[in-house]
């Protein structure tokens, strides 16, 4: 009888104290707010995407990269997929093959 008191405590007390330690792992931002207006913000991002001036990301490495245009046609590029999709150089390429 005393084993099953002492297991039971042991339980409620890990309980209540992993309940206590999530809760204090809560923590209030405080986002200061910005000068500019939502127009003005949008107004300066249609301007510079007509400037060029941002760059991608690379979502890899986290580097900026200037953006650059493809040299070949969306349809090239698909039926180059198709053409290594039927002779099996694709799936080699991923599998490992």
């Amino acid at each position: 009888m005393n084993s099953k008191l002492l297991y039971t405590a042991t339980v409620a007390i890990a309980l209540l104290a992993s309940g206590a330690a999530m809760a204090a792992e809560a923590t209030q931002i405080n986002v200061p707010s910005g000068t500019l207006t939502r127009a003005e913000v949008k107004a300066e991002l249609a301007r510079a995407q007509a400037a060029g001036e941002l760059n991608r990301v690379s979502a890899l490495h986290g580097s900026a990269q200037p953006a650059v245009a493809s040299l070949r046609s969306r349809d090239d590029v698909r039926a180059e997929a198709r053409a290594e999709a039927r002779t099996g150089k694709l799936a080699a390429q991923y599998l490992g093959s």
